[in-house]
């Protein structure tokens, strides 16, 4: 199965390729300026995103990117469980549908809270503003009634109650439709142990491992292979030994580059570091993808 595209063949949804320009576009706002724009999520009126938008040209870019995934999400019918649909929307999230089930996965955009009535449930790698927004939670949990599955709610698991909860066992299985997901626990860094969750997400024939901000390979553990391994590559993570050592996936792709909450050149890396890491997995051998947001990845 053909998973991405390269990096000659990327297209965003304005069919501008150009990475430069868009690196010049993030490197101009900063994470108040940034943080100004996403604060009122949704019930921002008009006119002051189009102020925001016309200051930050980049801030344009998510909104396409955003609408783009909710569209094709919406309307794009999954006919073969081995072959889900899997958006790419902002740092590491991913809206996932199958012929039976749509879900999200670190889903963190300004509007992410659009797309709980269309989701079936959602995985949150850990308890980080950029890999969820309260209001995402709220929306899911309080308002749909819909299972979040993590591990730092009070009860430490999901909203349905007649799942078990999820305590933090290494490992928990749930199934929800034509989707089995099996979880595990990884470090953050040093001192952040065992406060990553990580998914093994199983859909048919057809398995999407996403680790989150693991840190370090050793604990990274799959059933089988997976044909995509969604990672943050500046987090500690060895790229080249944790797919040569533990995931072995079919494509690595390489996410979490572009947080505009935090600093350039502190926690912000660029899309050229980006295409040096996925220039890296190729030279060892593995088939590796840098996507844009708002690509579908397959």
């Amino acid at each position: 199965m053909a998973l991405g595209r390269v990096f000659a063949q990327q297209r965003t949804p304005t069919g501008d390729p150009d990475l430069d320009e868009r690196q010049s576009e993030i490197d101009a706002i900063t994470p108040q300026e940034f943080e100004a724009y996403w604060a009122p999520g949704t019930q921002m009126p008009g006119n002051l995103l189009a102020e925001h938008v016309a200051r930050f040209p980049v801030l344009g870019r998510l909104e396409a990117a955003f609408d783009k995934v909710f569209r094709e999400a919406k309307d794009t019918v999954v006919e073969d469980v081995n072959r889900p649909a899997i958006w790419y929307v902002y740092n590491m999230g991913l809206v996932v549908k199958t012929p039976k089930t749509m879900f999200s996965i670190d889903l963190h955009h300004r509007r992410a809270e659009e797309f709980a009535p269309l989701l079936d449930f959602a995985l949150i790698t850990h308890n980080h503003n950029d890999h969820y927004t309260e209001r995402f939670k709220v929306a899911m949990d309080r308002v749909q009634h819909k299972p979040v599955v993590n591990n730092f709610f009070d009860n430490y698991g999901v909203s349905d109650r007649k799942l078990g909860g999820y305590t933090r066992a290494k490992t928990k299985t749930f199934v929800y439709g034509d989707v089995k997901i099996v979880t595990g626990l990884c470090d953050h860094n040093s001192y952040l142990i065992d406060y990553t969750t990580t998914f093994e997400v199983e859909i048919g024939n057809f398995t999407l491992f996403h680790s989150g901000d693991c840190s370090d390979h050793a604990k990274l553990h799959v059933s089988r292979q997976p044909d995509m391994w969604v990672f943050h590559p500046r987090c500690g993570m060895k790229a080249v030994a944790g797919c040569q050592e533990a995931v072995r996936p079919k494509t690595a792709v390489i996410a979490h580059l572009q947080e505009m909450g935090h600093a350039k050149g502190r926690y912000r890396w660029t899309y050229r570091d980006g295409l040096n890491e996925k220039a890296q997995l190729e030279a060892a051998g593995f088939s590796a993808l840098m996507p844009l947001w708002g690509e579908r990845l397959v």
